[in-house]
């Protein structure tokens, strides 16, 4: 056995030698230090596997190996895990138990969060290219696709259970108790296109929630406490799950006003009503550009538009009446008997909220629902002909929702509903074993030492770990 800087200053003039320049050098020395670090994450698992097994409950039958694919941030991994019958009949993997795998595609916390992050923010084939350069390996964009179907789904559901629970059973959910001296609430909907569907389009409805505005620069304000919900489900239903959710997060007793503002959809109708809001008021973003498709260019429109924001909504549509009688143009007069409907139907909402409220220090005029329907929904689901299923926009939604609420990682690492206690205990008899003997360990247990395939060096570095002798 030669020393260890032997091995190593050998393996570097391998390295040397067989690449022509350090791009190169570097591209080869990548890929192959993620194969020796998934070799040996790959036999750790095993020998959890094989931990696991000695400590079986009585009555579970060893059926064999099966092999599963596994995302890490080594790249992808195929590895063997036994599977189990248990009495009933009822099959289980103890690995995949334990390290909170079930069901579908397996993958670490934080690489899963990771890549569910890149998935919610470019298209799926976008972020494979991302991980494929970073994790040295080809990731199919398909993978992620499932991933975040998976993922998605399973968030989907969590909300759906627990806006049944509060509405059905009157169960209230857990809720972090926050205090809220003031919150406002702004929704509105983005119509995608649909593929594989009955319908060509659906609107996808989008809600935040903030506590106000704080200073993000000399000249620039940021929302404070900014929250999201986005979700492809029924009117309705989004109203609900969004109520659910943010009872979370506040305790409602906590909550001392709160102000809505959102669009004449009569989707919509409901929300104040539903989240008790002190005040509601028509989106402001809507009502001007209602007032000045139908007046166009004339200063005329400036002046009603103040009128409609201090309440005075008769008054305006009075003057627009009288304008539609005189106009002759249809698309003028289509659109001036647009804006009417509009103003009458949101009679009650065309005051600005600071009307009926005491503006604070640092309150502002509230309509950032456009934009946020912009950044949150637009960007994703629109922009690059694409085209979605209803329940596959849902499932992105919920990943985007995570993810802009700064959930995510924490959610990923969260939902594993692995047994803590089994999974450590399994780790400490490896530990234990390792400690003892490392050497002796990494024989038995780090595979393909002697496999043919691969770059010989990688066998040498697992040589190397191993104890074994490197010819010089």
């Amino acid at each position: 056995m030669i020393s260890h800087m032997s091995d190593l200053s050998q393996l570097i003039s391998r390295l040397v030698e067989e690449n022509d320049d350090f791009n190169e050098l570097e591209e080869g020395l990548v890929k192959e230090l993620f194969e020796v670090g998934r070799k040996v994450l790959r036999g750790i698992l095993e020998h959890l596997d094989e931990e696991l097994m000695k400590g079986r409950e009585e009555g579970l039958r060893n059926l064999g190996l099966r092999e599963r694919t596994v995302l890490t941030r080594l790249g992808v991994l195929r590895i063997k895990r036994r599977y189990y019958r248990e009495r009933g009949g009822r099959t289980r993997f103890l690995l995949d138990e334990a390290l909170g795998w079930e069901g579908g595609l397996a993958a670490t916390p934080a690489l899963e969060a990771r890549a569910l992050k890149m998935c919610s923010e470019s298209s799926f084939r976008c972020a494979a290219d991302n991980l494929s350069f970073f994790l040295a390996e080809n990731i199919r964009h398909t993978l992620l696709h499932e991933l975040v179907g998976r993922r998605g789904g399973e968030a989907a559901c969590a909300k759906e259970s627990l806006a049944c629970d509060l509405f059905e059973s009157g169960v209230l959910p857990a809720s972090a108790g926050r205090c809220a001296e003031r919150l406002f609430m702004e929704a509105d909907g983005c119509v995608i296109s649909l593929q594989r569907e009955k319908r060509k389009k659906h609107e996808l409805k989008a809600g935040i929630s903030y506590e106000g505005w704080e200073r993000a620069g000399e000249e620039k304000w940021r929302l404070a406490a900014k929250r999201c919900f986005l979700s492809a489900a029924p009117a309705d239903d989004f109203l609900a799950a969004w109520s659910a959710d943010l009872a979370c997060v506040y305790d409602y007793r906590g909550v001392g006003e709160a102000v809505w503002s959102s669009d004449g959809a009569s989707w919509l109708a409901r929300g104040p009503d539903l989240f008790s809001v002190t005040v509601a008021q028509l989106d402001r973003f809507h009502l001007a550009r209602a007032l000045k498709r139908a007046l166009g260019s004339d200063p005329e429109a400036s002046r009603l538009i103040s009128l409609a924001r201090r309440g005075q909504g008769d008054e305006v549509v009075g003057v627009m009446e009288e304008r539609l009688a005189h106009t002759l143009d249809p698309k003028r007069r289509k659109h001036m008997a647009e804006a009417i409907s509009l103003l009458k139907g949101a009679s009650s909402r065309l005051a600005d909220w600071s009307i009926a409220l005491e503006p604070r220090p640092g309150d502002r005029t509230l309509g950032c629902m456009e934009s946020n329907v912009d950044k949150l929904v637009a960007d994703r689901f629109k922009k690059r002909g694409m085209s979605w299923s209803v329940s596959g926009a849902d499932h992105m939604c919920k990943i985007i929702e995570l993810s802009r609420n700064g959930e995510l990682e924490g959610w990923c690492a969260k939902r594993r509903a692995c047994k803590e206690g089994i999974e450590t205990g399994a780790f400490e008899k490896i530990k234990r074993e390792v400690r003892r003997d490392p050497e002796l360990w990494c024989q038995a247990h780090v595979p393909l030492l002697s496999a043919k395939s691969g770059q010989p060096w990688v066998k040498d570095v697992l040589r190397h770990l191993a104890g074994l002798t490197v010819s010089a």
